[in-house]
């Protein structure tokens, strides 16, 4: 038998080349899993279905967090935390299964009940490879719907390690595809037979899956960019603040859904701020992650998007102020340091371009009013942390528009509770029951015969 070890060592190492499915070989996969959709008809036929998926990552919990580690360039203990954080998508949506009333009975003649949706096509986000998968595809099958799922270029290895060991029977009801060209994958988002497109990604291609044309009704799940805010609004916890700040803005070198793109902070507090940011920030360290001395973060995914954060980074450097940086271990491609800039309260750089790396900036504010009102106008609304000991001002915070607001915490996700955005951060949410809803269409069953 060929060992798996092997084969994720010749993944990695592009000994095995991953080629793109032609349009043939991607719509037998789509009839395959129309076919197999009975299969999830029964709900303890969906639990077995998640608990082979479970055990199969869990059996294998060496290459997935080996293949993380290297493809995404996480550290160990970020790849183990996503290793985990994966598995409890799986576990919750097992949960769900036991509690969930999917028969509701109104009265002796009506009675609402819920059911799967039919297919879906997922695409997944490079930041997370395993855990973005896993997040789309355990509500799915908990929803009695096979899921066909494109991941992002720069998970081609991870994903073609499903595509060869996942267990016979999950094949059944969860395909993969690697697909190079938009014409292949508008062809899977126009097929009749795909009713939810789930998205994770960019707004500008969320904007484009969510006009394509098709000849049936189909229901978009668009989980998009963000151009996250944190508010430091007193002195209390100062420190404290600030180093949960940073973790969050390192978190895949910058590279999270939820990573923190401006800090507002109470100009009464500039000072204190800007001596414990300067501390903190040399605290950490970035670099070559396959170095023994574990950095806090390491590289960008790509040149890319390296240049693209060079460039932005310039510009910056020649018409503002570096407040911090962290430090750099070593050097490798594609590597930046954190770097903090102030910038103008009204200077639109950072609340216009979602720079998904490690550049932040800061800004100082003294009205309130003019701060809301601000936080509010903003195009995006996917998160928004606030940092406050006043009852006052976190309540000013209830009218705001966003996904998920944490308030003196950073630590908002969990695959019980729901994530996505407003306006141009998305449509439909992921995780949590209201998550698990999106896969299920209501019936509304009346029977009055005697």
């Amino acid at each position: 038998m060929t060992s798996i070890n092997h084969i994720t060592d010749n993944l990695l190492n592009n000994s095995i080349k991953i080629l793109p499915n032609t349009s043939s070989e991607i719509d037998k996969r789509i009839l395959h899993l129309e076919k197999n959709i009975k299969l999830l008809d029964e709900i303890e036929q969906r639990k077995k279905y998640l608990i082979i998926l479970k055990k199969f990552i869990v059996k294998n919990k060496k290459n997935f967090v080996k293949l993380i580690n290297l493809e995404v360039f996480k550290t160990l203990e970020e790849s183990i935390g996503e290793y985990n954080y994966a598995l409890e998508f799986i576990d919750y949506a097992i949960q769900i299964l036991k509690e969930y009333k999917f028969d509701v009975v109104t009265n002796k003649n009506r009675k609402i009940f819920k059911k799967s949706s039919g297919l879906v096509f997922a695409i997944t986000p490079y930041n997370d490879p395993l855990a973005g998968m896993i997040r789309k595809i355990a509500p799915s099958l908990a929803a009695g719907s096979p899921i066909i799922v494109k991941t992002s270029s720069y998970n081609l290895k991870i994903c073609k390690f499903f595509d060869i060991f996942l267990p016979i029977e999950l094949k059944k009801i969860l395909k993969f595809v690697f697909i190079k060209n938009k014409q292949n994958i508008d062809r899977i988002i126009k097929n009749e037979k795909i009713k939810i497109v789930t998205f994770t990604g960019s707004t500008e291609i969320g904007l484009k899956i969510n006009s394509l044309q098709t000849r049936h009704f189909q229901k978009k799940i668009l989980e998009l960019g963000g151009i996250n805010y944190a508010i430091i609004n007193d002195k209390k916890n100062l420190q404290s603040i600030i180093q949960e700040i940073l973790i969050r803005k390192i978190k895949a070198a910058g590279q999270a859904c939820s990573s923190i793109n401006k800090v507002f902070v109470n100009a009464s507090i500039k000072k204190d701020f800007e001596v414990i940011v300067k501390t903190e920030s040399q605290k950490i360290i970035c670099g070559n992650i396959s170095n023994k001395d574990q950095p806090n973060f390491g590289p960008v995914i790509s040149r890319k998007h390296f240049q693209f954060l060079v460039k932005l980074m310039k510009k910056l450097i020649n018409k503002n102020k570096l407040i911090a940086q962290s430090n750099s271990l070593n050097n490798c491609d594609n590597l930046l340091p954190l770097q903090i800039f102030q910038v103008g309260f009204n200077d639109d750089i950072f609340d216009n371009i979602e720079t998904f790396g490690p550049l932040l900036g800061v800004s100082y504010y003294s009205d309130e009013k003019k701060l809301f009102n601000k936080i509010s106008l903003s195009k995006y609304s996917l998160v928004c942390y606030f940092f406050s000991s006043s009852k006052r001002f976190i309540n000013l915070t209830k009218k705001l528009n966003f996904g998920s607001i944490g308030i003196n915490t950073t630590k908002i996700q969990s695959p019980a509770s729901p994530t996505g955005g407003n306006n141009l951060s998305g449509i439909g949410r992921e995780g949590g029951i209201w998550g698990f809803e999106e896969f299920l269409s209501t019936v509304n069953y009346v029977n009055k015969s005697k």
